[in-house]
């Protein structure tokens, strides 16, 4: 279905539905397997831009990738030494997680492009780091207008200080590459850790591929140099972040069986079932978002669709997402009749029975406050309008036909 501005209806979702397999493990399986000797075999996969993109830069860096139907096989990369182009698309995780490696495994220049915003969200924990080191970075973002970063050099071994309320996505890039360095490193948060759950999976992941990392669980990570990835084979398993759009529709009247989480799992994303739960009790709520923000806008919905005062807190990071996300949910969610208000970076509603609709909203090219919208449209009384829905293909490419197949009314 052509998807440009498209126009939600109320209804009723009802069904079965395969959540897609985790974006944020396909990344780290696809650096995993390029930094490995030998073949990985990466089952479960989809290919969204975010996830085509670190492919991409992975294979700039030297892996071997072939694509089949749902998954990947790939030959750890043996180095380069060229000057090369990584294309990120819009996506951060795959700049931020990826820049580290590439720089560790080409020995000539990287030069990072993308395009949207990406150009300018905040990468001053590396260009300290590369410029402390003495090696190359240059960021022309500012005056290209979209991603234009360059670096050369490892980062050596050494004792590295890096604030922990950043994004967890630079620390997981220093923890894939610092294990290749000839020596022994050192990462000290200076600041306590946020998205802890992100930093985990990373942290299973290295360990999945034989690699030693010691964290002491507030501050300090340990990493032994001149180690070697080993090839690990295996299926990523199912989303939270993007099952939390169905879960929440359950929490407001639909009637969806969401197939394919694993309800041992590490990804912090999985708090959207605690947080659903926790919304069925009485009385004014509080909820720390600061380590699971990728859910924040859905799980909105349903805070503005029950009874009591529910405060969202934490919610600062939303400012750097792929668009000011704080805004667009207090915003958007407004128009269609949420009753809702800012407290600086926190957002306080006070519950309402249904949303009003009749509006055409802005999903400001983002792909989560797009999905957003068609779930909060289904307890709309009049029709709500979504412009630009066909970004949801950064990270959820057939959403829109799982929507509809779920009886969702779509024009």
């Amino acid at each position: 279905m052509k998807m440009q501005d498209l126009t939600f209806s109320k209804s009723v979702l009802e069904g079965a539905v395969e959540v897609p397999p985790s974006k944020s493990l396909a990344h780290r399986a696809i650096i995993r397997a390029s930094l490995a000797r030998g073949e990985s075999r990466i089952d479960g996969i989809e290919y969204c831009q975010d996830v085509l993109a670190t492919i991409g830069v992975m294979r700039a860096a030297g892996a071997k990738i072939i694509e089949e139907k749902n998954s990947l096989s790939v030959t750890g990369s043996e180095g380069v030494d060229a000057d090369v182009e990584a294309f990120c698309n819009e996506s951060g995780s795959t700049l931020r997680m990826c820049l580290p490696v590439c720089a560790a495994l080409n020995k000539g220049y990287t030069r990072f492009t993308g395009r949207g915003k990406l150009g300018s969200r905040p990468m001053t924990v590396f260009e300290e780091l590369w410029n402390g080191a003495g090696l190359y970075y240059r960021d022309d973002s500012a005056k290209t207008g979209s991603l234009d970063l360059s670096v050369k050099g490892a980062l050596p071994a050494g004792k590295y200080e890096v604030r922990g309320d950043v994004s967890s996505q630079f620390i997981s890039g220093l923890l894939f590459a610092l294990p290749l360095a000839d020596g022994d490193s050192e990462i000290k948060l200076t600041t306590p850790l946020y998205s802890k759950g992100y930093v985990d999976l990373t942290l299973q992941s290295l360990e999945e591929a034989g690699i030693d990392v010691r964290f002491d669980g507030e501050r300090v990570f340990s990493v032994k140099g001149g180690q070697k990835y080993a090839a690990v084979s295996g299926r990523v398993e199912g989303d939270w972040s993007q099952a939390a759009f169905f879960l929440v529709a359950n929490a407001i009247g639909a009637k969806i069986d969401v197939r394919g989480l694993n309800y041992a799992s590490s990804q912090g994303d999985m708090a959207i079932k605690d947080y659903l739960e926790r919304l069925k009790e009485d009385g004014d709520l509080v909820f720390d978002c600061e380590d699971c923000p990728d859910i924040v806008p859905v799980f909105a919905v349903a805070c503005a669709l029950r009874k009591d005062v529910t405060r969202l807190t934490g919610l600062s990071r939303l400012k750097i997402k792929e668009c000011d996300r704080l805004d667009a949910v207090h915003t958007q969610l407004s128009l269609i009749g949420a009753k809702v208000k800012r407290d600086g970076d926190d957002l306080i509603f006070e519950g309402v029975k249904e949303f009003a609709g009749g509006v055409k909203t802005r999903s400001f090219n983002d792909h989560r406050i797009a999905m957003t919208l068609a779930i909060a449209a289904t307890r709309c009384a009049d029709p709500v309008t979504v412009d630009d829905f066909a970004c949801i293909a950064k990270s959820y490419p057939d959403f829109l036909d799982k929507y509809i197949g779920l009886g969702g009314d779509v024009r």
